[in-house]
């Protein structure tokens, strides 16, 4: 059996880690609470339970406890957290936790941990970052992406060209969620994109200044540490270097806050983060008459 319970309070952070997990061949689902934890107890038993440490209803180590002797649950528990290593290790020992997994570690840590403690799923899928398969959990219906602000002259999202020479559409998803940008890449390298993926807007302008990597398109978180996504999507914009770069951002803001970068920094287009996590970008993104 591989099915896997993922609790976590953060929905985006949840849909992320259960797709991530389907689309490698576990059988998965989420809780965001208790109410919800105790449902799924009910629809049969599990081979790992992933717990985040720290959530405003209840601790992850807590919930170890109430599981084990009230639940009498006997799947791998797992402590999940960005915490320190050190602090994580004492909780799992505290609370009689099977082993944590770093949330530093990204996407690859998560698949990782969970096949190195129950083994690979039944389908024999690699745990490398996968590409969503067609039978994966569906992202939350999303308000459709409302029209972007564009560019002047400009008409919509912008859509990716094709590459002289006949080369892939090339993108450079911007990100410093690792898990985030891994999912989406996952989805457009799926769709035949070649994509590059940096954290920092350091790295970012490294791919974009080399002209064997220099994008088509950059997808560009907004809020990112040091420089955001409002201030590098103003240095690509004001380069002639880079004047045939499309830049489409990707943000949680809302949407007249997207409007206003948009404007002000010039991109051309944008889309809320939520439409990206299901197959909206790549849709947005394939070259006209595509399929």
């Amino acid at each position: 059996m591989s099915r896997v319970l993922v609790i976590d309070d953060s929905p985006m952070l949840l849909e992320l880690t259960v797709r991530a997990l389907t689309a490698a061949g576990y059988e998965a689902s989420g809780a965001q609470d208790l109410a919800t934890l105790n449902q799924k107890l009910t629809e049969g038993p599990f081979a790992l339970i992933l717990m985040d440490v720290n959530m405003p209803e209840m601790f992850g180590d807590d919930v170890v406890e109430y599981l084990r002797t009230q639940k009498g649950v006997t799947a791998k528990l797992v402590l999940y957290s960005d915490i320190s290593e050190q602090e994580l290790d004492a909780k799992t020992k505290n609370s009689g936790a099977d082993a944590y997994i770093l949330k530093s570690g990204g996407l690859e840590g998560v698949l990782g941990g969970v096949m190195g403690l129950i083994g690979a799923p039944a389908l024999n899928i690699p745990a490398a970052v996968p590409s969503p398969a067609p039978a994966a959990t569906p992202a939350p219906a999303a308000t459709p992406a409302a029209p972007a602000a564009p560019a002047a002259g400009s008409g919509g999202l912008p859509k990716a060209p094709m590459a002289a020479g006949g080369r892939k559409p090339r993108i450079l998803i911007v990100d410093d969620s690792e898990m985030t940008a891994r999912i989406i890449e996952a989805d457009l390298v799926s769709k035949g994109f070649e994509v590059h993926v940096a954290d920092t807007a350091d790295k970012a302008t490294k791919i974009i200044l080399k002209k064997q990597t220099r994008p088509d398109l950059v997808l560009l978180d907004v809020r990112m540490p040091n420089v955001n996504g409002e201030q590098f999507c103003r240095f690509i914009k004001s380069n002639s270097l880079f004047k045939g770069i499309k830049v489409l951002l990707c943000s949680g803001e809302n949407v007249e806050e997207l409007q206003r970068i948009c404007r002000e920094a010039g991109a051309d287009g944008y889309i809320p983060k939520d439409a990206v996590m299901g197959s909206l970008v790549a849709k947005e993104l394939m070259p006209p008459g595509a399929e």
